[in-house]
């Protein structure tokens, strides 16, 4: 450790140099950290000094701890200002990093009541449902279900969306611009099929966002139900005086 550090006490003195690994990318975001035991050897300290280190940084938000695996360098988070319309692919786009779609299943349903009251139409109504993964960087961040009307959307189920992207094909092959969006958010815990498909633990926070979003005209087009890490996405508002 560094001379710099000399003075400090020393669960502060060790994690200044994790800090400093992981500035330096000796330990990359997503990476697992040394193993209590190793740390102790590696710092020459005792079990409860290196319990201290690491349960700042936890705190701070350098680490995290995945249950039953161990402590991680933890990931940067996607900073998402609310404020205007939005698409999850040019989000990740602009902040940086790789959007990446992982199509789960797409096919024809009937609407059950939450969907279809969601849609405007009846109970029962032939609707496209495209549950997919959304992935940054290749690690996935959100699992998504969008349902949309069979009877403005005709074949939509036959497109491959792990290659297109929903909302330019709208546009292209249909004609319709998705230009506004209402979003719900609720904090959620993960279920066991959840955490599986974003790599969590059952019961890990999360936050759950329902979205209608509406063409040019005002008209319904899209109900979209997603999971969302809460550990990788976080949205903020700007909040100005009237």
């Amino acid at each position: 450790m560094r001379e710099a550090s000399a003075g400090l006490p020393l669960y502060r003195r060790i994690q200044n140099d994790l800090r400093a690994r992981v500035a330096r990318g000796d330990l990359a975001p997503g990476s697992q950290v040394e193993t209590e035991q190793e740390l102790m050897g590696r710092y020459g300290v005792s079990r409860a000094t290196i319990r201290q280190a690491l349960g700042g940084l936890i705190a701070d938000g350098t680490l995290e701890v995945r249950r039953g695996l161990g402590t991680y360098v933890r990931a940067r988070a996607v900073e998402h200002a609310l404020g205007g319309f939005y698409t999850f692919s040019r989000e990740i786009e602009r902040q940086g990093m790789t959007p990446g779609t992982r199509a789960l299943s797409v096919g024809v349903e009937a609407a059950d009541e939450r969907v279809a009251g969601a849609l405007g139409v009846a109970s029962g109504t032939p609707v496209v449902a495209i549950a997919r993964l959304r992935l940054a960087d290749d690690e996935p961040v959100v699992a998504e279900t969008s349902w949309l009307p069979v009877a403005r959307f005709p074949g939509l189920e036959r497109f491959d969306f792990d290659r297109v992207r929903l909302y330019d094909t709208l546009a292209s092959h249909y004609g319709v611009r998705p230009v506004r969006a209402h979003e719900a958010f609720e904090p959620v815990l993960l279920s066991a099929a959840e955490a599986e498909l974003l790599d969590r633990r059952r019961g890990d926070p999360a936050l759950r966002v329902e979205r209608i979003t509406f063409d040019a005209e005002g008209a319904i087009l899209e109900f979209c139900r997603s999971i969302v890490r809460s550990d990788r996405y976080r949205y903020s508002v700007e909040l100005r005086e009237p």
